[in-house]
């Protein structure tokens, strides 16, 4: 398995792993100064290693089983060697020590009994995690899920914060706030966990509408 990988492409998924969640483009640059783009993040996603967001900016990744379960087949030293007389670019090597210090990272976590430190998210960066959240909950895709069921999800995040990211997510074709459409299932849960826009509360969210 691990032979159809390149070594930049590895080197993405030992950061993924470390993080251990969907993680933006922006904050992957901010925690390691890279970006999992173009050749490198399609094929990940057609080899069924990792799962992209691309719809819309920034680009939001997330490691699968089978890429965790790739990071657990043993590699050999000479298995991406590079050929004699050939350097590695600057971009080559800034991934590669991304790679090590995300590996120091689980090395670390391990060590202490703990997960992985993960940095707090970014504002911004709920937009992603809402919709991973979403996908949690939802049975299919355009189904709406009540925001009291949601918001648990991504509690380490302040109501403000999160009601920001759901007024952004408004922006996207694909997403639908709405009100309880039956009065008498609004209750003290169902008006605390709305979120108020245009002059009404909104209850429940879609995405993936068309």
């Amino acid at each position: 398995m691990a032979a159809e990988l390149t070594a930049a492409e590895y080197a993405y998924l030992i950061i993924l792993e470390a993080e251990g969640r969907e993680i933006s483009n922006n904050e992957m640059a901010e925690l390691y100064e890279v970006r999992l783009r173009k050749p490198d993040y399609e094929k990940l996603n057609a080899d069924g290693y990792v799962i992209s967001t691309t719809k819309r900016n920034p680009f939001r990744h997330v490691i699968t089983d089978k890429g965790s379960k790739v990071l657990g087949e043993a590699l050999t030293i000479d298995q991406y060697r590079a050929g004699e007389g050939v350097k590695r670019s600057a971009g080559e090597r800034q991934l590669f020590w991304a790679a090590m210090v995300a590996q120091q990272k689980l090395l670390l976590a391990k060590r202490n009994g703990t997960s992985a430190v993960i940095k707090k998210p970014e504002p911004a960066d709920l937009d992603g995690r809402i919709r991973a959240a979403y996908t949690k909950l939802a049975g299919a895709p355009g189904d709406y899920v009540n925001l009291t069921e949601l918001r648990p999800l991504i509690s380490d995040a302040s109501k403000g914060e999160v009601d920001k990211a759901l007024v952004r997510l408004l922006d996207s074709p694909d997403v639908r706030l709405e009100p309880e459409p039956f009065g008498h299932r609004i209750g003290a849960e169902e008006r605390k966990a709305a979120v108020h826009i245009g002059g009404e509360d909104r209850h429940k969210l879609a995405i993936g509408l068309r």
